[in-house]
């Protein structure tokens, strides 16, 4: 959108929300820190599993503790996950919640977003990088790790190429 246009607005729904969520919940699971925690979490699964199958069941008080520390570990990897996806969608739905309206335009100098929640106008200086999914695009501010969802339906390719140069140019 160029800084005469108009702002461009959309009815918030179900899916939507979904989308936006899936979008950002991807985003979070491949950052560098979690791809290294997960990796980890599997390792040790693996590791258990050979030592299962080396013990077998010669020691049954053993097999017990590997096989309850390999449901323990796809326990907290699933529950990570499901947290995740659960708070994401949380906060997502409590700042642009099903029927209502948001509005977002791109200024030369920042981006302003209207919701329910209110209205922000931040400077493309205080984000760090702009990731882009299918349903939306994400915001990563400096020296966080926070991400601001904006939807994707409100943002031409032309819009998409213009807020990645602007962030882009004062990092």
């Amino acid at each position: 959108m160029t800084a005469d246009s108009a702002a461009r607005t959309a009815t918030v729904d179900a899916e939507m929300i979904r989308g936006m969520t899936w979008d950002a919940v991807i985003y979070t699971l491949t950052r560098p820190l979690a791809v290294i925690a997960y990796t980890a979490l599997i390792a040790a699964f693996v590791v258990n599993a050979i030592v299962l199958g080396m013990v077998g069941g010669a020691d049954q008080e053993q097999t017990t503790t590997l096989t309850w520390t390999m449901v323990a570990i796809a326990a907290l990897i699933v529950a990570s996950i499901i947290f995740t996806r659960a708070s994401t969608r949380r906060a997502i739905s409590t700042t642009m919640p099903s029927g209502s309206v948001v509005r977002v335009e791109l200024g030369d100098e920042s981006i302003k977003m209207v919701s329910k929640s209110g209205v922000s106008d931040v400077a493309y200086s205080t984000f760090r990088s702009v990731h882009v999914g299918r349903y939306a695009a994400l915001l990563r501010l400096r020296g966080t790790s926070v991400v601001t969802v904006v939807p994707r339906i409100l943002l031409s390719d032309d819009d998409v190429a213009r807020l990645k140069s602007r962030v882009k140019s004062t990092n």
